[in-house]
């Protein structure tokens, strides 16, 4: 039997400070840009992330458009279009998100996030338009700017499951879940992966003691995640009585 796998997850905390309805945030965060003469990039850049919460995606990209006329910082532009790309994955336009994360990566931002998201959300958007080979050096790319997520792990592993190398796949899948157990959507993969593909089993090293140990770290961080639906429950009584 192989060691014990080491894993890595978060707990999340629940919300604190004040609780305001999403129509209450937008009224505070226009009455900001108002005051900063409609040119306060960081309340647009707010409003974009509300708007895109609430599902507004024509009003969240049209912050993120005011953004890039008013900045020249190709940081801030490559976020930008980075969110933008966000945006038309929401919604389910990839093609126009693959074009967006090219145009991000045309800034070069420095940020080891942006760049690294990037790179990720381009070999996401290329296999989910069947461009599986394509996606394969923008999301090693990926790994190599930050390795210690699990996104590129997972989506590489999708990948490589196109592209027939399901052995590859499946180390990608355990690869995620080893580096977030806290995100189950990578076991949910190479769950699915071992149930096509049942020789996994036996070609792969180890995989039964691993697939278990994986499955443990998931329920572990799940059972200790706070609950909230519960949370959010117990707000709108709370205002409800108030």
């Amino acid at each position: 039997m192989t060691n014990q796998l080491p894993f890595r997850f978060s707990i999340q905390g629940l919300p604190e400070g004040e609780s305001l309805t999403g129509s209450e945030v937008e009224v505070r965060l226009l009455k900001q840009l108002e005051a900063a003469g409609g040119n306060c990039i960081a309340s647009i850049w707010s409003l974009s992330s509300l708007y895109s919460r609430f599902g507004y995606l024509d009003q969240a990209a049209g912050c993120m458009c005011r953004i890039i006329d008013l900045t020249d910082d190709p940081e801030k532009r490559g976020a930008c279009h980075l969110a933008l790309g966000q945006l038309e994955e929401q919604r389910g336009d990839f093609f126009a998100a693959a074009k967006q994360y090219r145009k991000a990566l045309a800034m070069e931002p420095c940020s080891t996030d942006t760049w690294y998201f990037i790179h990720n959300n381009l070999g996401y958007s290329l296999n989910q338009v069947g461009e599986h080979e394509g996606a394969v050096p923008y999301l090693r790319t990926a790994l190599e700017i930050d390795p210690e997520r699990p996104n590129a792990y997972k989506n590489l592993g999708l990948s490589l499951q196109a592209l027939g190398d399901l052995e590859g796949a499946a180390e990608m899948f355990i690869a995620a879940t080893q580096v977030d157990a806290s995100d189950p959507r990578s076991l949910a993969h190479l769950e699915s992966l071992v149930e096509a593909h049942p020789s996994l089993l036996v070609d792969v090293p180890d995989l039964p003691d691993r697939l278990a140990m994986c499955r443990e770290a998931v329920e572990f961080v799940g059972s200790h995640q706070p609950d909230f639906d519960q949370h959010w429950k117990k707000w709108r009584k709370e205002r409800t009585d108030g």
